[in-house]
């Protein structure tokens, strides 16, 4: 199995996300008996005011299991301007099998370009790849 395809959820989902700001993330994953890439997770914004804990994205990436999320990420600019920018990030540990590897590899473009409207693309493979000091200066083209 190579070149697995995203459902029709997959770009529905991101829609909501990139259109009614109805969510900070959404996280996708292979379903290898289906042979197509399904959203897994949304973490819902209810208010503005909601705090968004850079730890709920960590707590949902599974130390040995590869994601695709894409997070629509905040920051300010030094004039004191708020930004947002959606990244689209390859989550694949160093600790999975390479024909899992291979897969998701293989599988990337095609979620990638199903999500029309991400800025930013990312790769990492081990929790110390992803801080929000990271996603700061990727975000502010540092």
């Amino acid at each position: 199995m190579s070149g697995v395809l995203p459902t029709d959820q997959c770009r529905e989902e991101f829609f909501k996300m990139k259109n009614k700001r109805a969510y900070k993330f959404i996280t996708f994953k292979i379903n290898k008996e289906e042979g197509k890439t399904t959203t897994t997770e949304v973490l819902e914004v209810h208010k503005k005011e909601d705090a968004f804990d850079f730890k709920m994205v960590l707590d949902r990436l599974p130390a040995d299991e590869p994601r695709y999320v894409v997070m629509d990420w905040e920051v300010e600019n030094a004039d004191g301007c708020k930004l947002s920018k959606i990244f689209f990030i390859s989550w694949v540990p160093d600790t999975c099998k390479p024909q899992t590897k291979m897969l998701y590899a293989s599988s990337k473009l095609a979620l990638r370009n199903a999500l029309e409207g991400c800025h930013l693309d990312y790769q990492a493979t081990d929790y110390d790849d992803l801080t929000p000091e990271e996603f700061n200066i990727r975000a502010l083209g540092k």
